[in-house]
């Protein structure tokens, strides 16, 4: 092996130093998802400049030509790298699959076969012929006609990362700018050197200037990374925010005609097929249409809108907002759809909520009024009363009237609470769980075949089981031994059933079983049962047969029960 100076020499590995550098930062911070592709171009661009440095100072052929096959390697990883590297910081990661992966290796992996048995075919390099250049012996590869299959696919990539690097600068954001500057400039030094190169039109015929400019590739790049924050800082991929954002989004033009929406919106149409792009707006969402008129959005305040979805009201907020440049006419129109379902059936909750507290501050007030009346006419009868017995009575029937008047203070303690808070989704079997630790059920078994079922209802709703529970313990008789809680589908709706093997209830008694004042302890607690399931919709009646056990159905609407897949 026989080496030789060579003025070169020096630059050449600096420069290789200063990529090698820049690859090895790159590799310390591979969380960041640029970090990969960078550290590929760094590591290739050092290969390929390394390589060259060693062929300039190296005369024997042999060394020559395996330098060069190792320097290919870099060479033609390169353009692969910098198309890997813009998709990722343009935020087009989902390109980047091991099947196109595998489909750019394809060109480069043929391109360095040929280099390495090239002098099998001469196909890559027509000859190879000793040049002096500043002294130094400088071995000049005349090209083949295969080189220019390299030449064409390298500069291929290298033009549509520059493409999709120049789509992101329009209205991205200063520092964006910046760095997608920074980012061109680095690809268009070396890209016109080697042009130059390539076409025979080099300023030192025979040698090429290429890896001399990744030098400056290096400069302009650590300048980026330390105060541009380049791939610290990724400019954001609006498409795929348009695309995740839980909202329902839809653009159309001046004519009502839908010319873009996310997925969200195609969901709401039930259609997510791209048959709708360029649709009339009306006809996929007719709700929409008293929003526009003279295709121009009449308001721009919000209003809400009911739009069926799986046979189910929804309802949504819906904002339209005109398109618009600035000192032109409008040039469509913006339509933003929020689903506020769970808002707009609490306010509706809290609207019944407030409306039946009204109603029991009346009821209850003309009934604590009637037993009032009652308790001072029994006290004054006792204070005119000489007979001991009487007065008796008289006390007796005061005391009554107080415990009665108790329990409905009692009472109206829970009821007032009921409405205050906002529906929730509870899980039906953790609300069984707890209203059996609060009732004493004794030996009694308690079954459950509800896991994975939760109920849109009140917070209050563990006080519906509750009382179910304790009305089986305290009227079920002796044969009572099992309380079941099961549920099954009736047509839309969900029926949750509560039933026993005790005594059941007397068919005289079912009319009247969730009125107030009815039963046997304070008559408040099946009519609170009740009024706390009507908050969301939600009925129930008793449907035993007598003598054989109680049986209470809970129906339960569309939109007030799902499941949660805990089964």
């Amino acid at each position: 092996m026989i080496f030789q100076y060579s003025p070169f020499f020096l630059p050449l590995v600096l420069s290789a130093i200063l990529t090698g550098v820049l690859a090895y930062y790159g590799w310390r911070y591979r969380t960041n998802p640029v970090s990969a592709p960078f550290t590929l171009l760094m590591t290739a661009v050092t290969l390929w400049t390394g390589g060259y440095a060693f062929e300039l100072i190296c005369v024997d052929l042999p060394v020559n030509l395996f330098l060069n096959t190792i320097e290919y390697i870099g060479i033609v990883t390169v353009p692969v790298a910098w198309l890997l590297l813009v998709l990722c910081y343009t935020g087009r990661t989902q390109y980047i699959t091991r099947r196109n992966l595998a489909l750019l290796s394809v060109v480069p992996v043929l391109v360095v076969l040929l280099v390495a048995t090239n002098s099998y075919h001469y196909l890559y390099y027509s000859a190879i012929i000793p040049q002096t250049i500043s002294g130094s012996v400088i071995w000049v590869f005349v090209r083949g006609p295969l080189f220019w299959l390299h030449v064409t696919y390298s500069y291929l990539l290298l033009l549509i990362a520059l493409i999709l690097l120049a789509s992101r600068y329009s209205g991205a954001p200063a520092i964006y700018r910046r760095q997608i500057i920074i980012l061109g400039i680095a690809a268009i030094i070396p890209v016109l050197v080697n042009i130059l190169y390539v076409t025979s039109m080099n300023p030192v015929p025979g040698l090429d200037l290429t890896p001399f400019t990744f030098t400056c590739v290096g400069v302009i790049l650590a300048i980026g990374l330390f105060r541009f924050q380049l791939f610290f800082m990724l400019p954001v991929a609006y498409p795929q925010i348009f695309s995740a954002i839980s909202d329902g989004i839809i653009v159309t033009d001046t004519k009502d005609r839908i010319l873009d929406l996310n997925p969200a919106a195609r969901g709401l149409a039930g259609d997510p097929g791209s048959e709708l792009i360029g649709s009339p707006l009306t006809g996929s969402f007719p709700q929409l249409s008293r929003f526009i008129a003279g295709n121009e959005c009449i308001t721009e305040d919000h209003l809400e809108v009911m739009i069926p979805r799986d046979g189910t009201p929804r309802f949504y907020d819906v904002v339209c907002q005109q398109l618009r440049v600035p000192g032109q006419s409008p040039t469509g129109n913006l339509f933003i759809i929020r689903d506020v379902t769970e808002r707009h059936m609490a306010l509706v909750v809290l609207d019944t909520a407030h409306k039946k507290l009204n109603l029991l501050s009346i009821v209850t007030r003309h009934d604590m009024m009637n037993k009032f009346t009652g308790l001072l006419v029994y006290a004054d009868l006792a204070k005119i009363q000489s007979d001991p017995e009487k007065i008796t009575l008289y006390l007796q029937k005061i005391d009554e009237i107080a415990r009665m008047i108790q329990k409905e203070i009692a009472f109206t303690h829970d009821y007032q609470e009921m409405g205050v808070k906002s529906p929730v989704w509870q899980d039906l079997s953790m609300c069984i769980a707890d209203a059996k630790s609060q009732v004493d059920i004794g030996g009694i078994v308690v079954t459950d075949a509800c896991a994975g079922l939760e109920i849109y209802a009140d917070p209050l709703f563990v006080k519906v089981l509750i009382n179910l529970l304790d009305n089986a313990v305290r009227h079920g008789g002796i044969r009572l031994t099992t309380i079941r809680f099961s549920y099954e589908k009736n047509d839309d709706s969900l029926v949750v059933t509560c039933s026993d093997d005790g005594n059941g209830i007397n068919e005289s008694e079912k009319t009247r079983l969730f009125t107030q004042g009815f039963g046997k302890n304070t008559g408040l607690g099946l009519f609170l049962v009740r009024e706390i399931l009507l908050i969301t919709d939600v009925t129930i009646r008793e449907n035993g047969v007598p003598g054989t056990g109680a049986r209470f159905e809970i129906t339960v609407p569309p939109c007030a029960f799902r499941f949660s897949g805990r089964m």
